[in-house]
């Protein structure tokens, strides 16, 4: 389903471009070189190519494996972008405040800092899920107005703001920032360049130790099963001794944990400081399309990630190779969404003779499922 999706979101692609006037197979060729480096065939690095990528695809599979926990507990977390952004204005805030002590303090402080946001900033939404029933759906959305705006606020004309007439912050101390994998020097050449100039940095192992942690959690650890059992049924799992209400506040604290993660190792990684493109930013949206093309896996949330930052860091090649406007990359994202949401693969996969199911084979089902159903439909034994 994942690889159909993405199929079918390239042929519609195609054309859309084809329709335009443009060459598909140009902008294609753009997107190739420009997110995985092959085929390059304006002077392009493709070694740096691939270091864009990579960076882009960092903050992708932290905040994905945000979205993807409160999936399998049957929660929608579209407040990933809000929770990111708390995440990053804490981190900021930190490494201002203490930008004179030593990275071995000061680094741990602004990620702890930004996960603590995260979630408190999930938290909110979970506590009301949990206690009057407010959908998370909509309490999610409208904190990503809230951090947005206070976002804003803050480096316009904010306590944190770097100057009158600027829209950026004051920058985090040096010892508030990560360290990239390459020699931040010009004393070495790698593939042609300085390695000063390939920005991956150390939050890549940040992010895949989170991806493992959401692997061990899901399915090595009671709390994970629990999770799962919310996720099939709040009833059969409250009938099991599983406490709905605190799975529901732990799995949406924890997800914004994660969150804040990704947004504290964007600004001690890559920027810095905060900018006002993160008003506009789109990770935690992004993250969405993530978890859902991953299947909510750790290995596919990582293989996602990988390919909307190749998306990413290819669409300025293409604009600049072939003339097409990188906001393909966004049409080809939204097509990816859409096709995985409309289950459009799966229903010409029923649609073909060779891809329907055995009638005499029952539809899979998670573990224990049956076991959960029974005790769901058993009635109460009397007290």
């Amino acid at each position: 389903m994942p690889f159909g999706s993405v199929v079918f979101a390239f042929a519609v692609g195609a054309l859309i471009v084809g329709a335009t006037g443009a060459n598909p197979f140009s902008a294609y060729a753009g997107l190739l070189c420009g997110g995985l480096g092959i085929g390059c065939t304006q002077g392009e690095n493709p070694a740096l190519e691939i270091s864009n990528t990579i960076v882009f695809a960092i903050p992708l599979i932290t905040a994905g494996v945000a979205v993807a926990l409160p999936f399998r507990a049957g929660l929608f977390n579209i407040g990933a972008e809000g929770q990111l952004l708390a995440g990053s204005i804490a981190c900021t805030a930190i490494g201002i405040k203490f930008n004179t002590l030593p990275a071995p303090i000061l680094l741990p402080m602004v990620l702890v800092g930004g996960m603590a946001a995260g979630a408190l900033w999930a938290g909110i939404p979970g506590v009301l899920k949990a206690t009057v029933g407010a959908h998370e759906v909509v309490t999610t959305i409208m904190l990503n107005y809230i951090a947005q705006w206070l976002l804003r606020f803050l480096i316009i004309g904010g306590p944190l703001q770097l100057g009158p007439g600027t829209s950026k912050s004051l920058p985090i101390g040096e010892g508030a920032r990560l360290a990239t994998l390459l020699p931040a020097d010009n004393s070495l050449i790698i593939f042609g360049l300085p390695a000063s100039v390939y920005r991956v940095h150390t939050g890549l192992l940040i992010a895949l130790a989170a991806a493992a942690l959401f692997a061990f959690l899901l399915w090595r650890t009671s709390f994970g099963y629990e999770i799962r059992a919310v996720g099939q049924s709040q009833k059969a799992a409250r009938y099991a001794g599983v406490s709905v209400r605190r799975t529901i506040i732990l799995t949406m604290v924890i997800a914004g944990a994660f969150s804040g993660l990704a947004g504290a190792v964007q600004i001690a990684g890559v920027d810095h400081n905060l900018t006002d493109k993160y008003f506009s930013d789109t990770t935690g949206f992004d993250a969405i399309a993530v978890a859902l093309l991953g299947l909510g896996s750790a290995v596919g949330i990582v293989l996602a990630a990988v390919l909307f930052g190749a998306l990413h860091a290819g669409g300025a090649i293409m604009q600049s190779d072939a003339g097409i406007s990188s906001n393909l990359v966004l049409v080809l994202q939204a097509l990816i969404l859409f096709s995985i949401a409309a289950n459009f693969v799966g229903a010409i996969r029923r649609g073909l003779p060779f891809g329907r199911a055995p009638a005499a084979l029952p539809p899979e089902l998670p573990p224990a499922a049956g076991l959960m159903t029974e005790a769901a439909a058993a009635p109460p034994e009397p007290t």
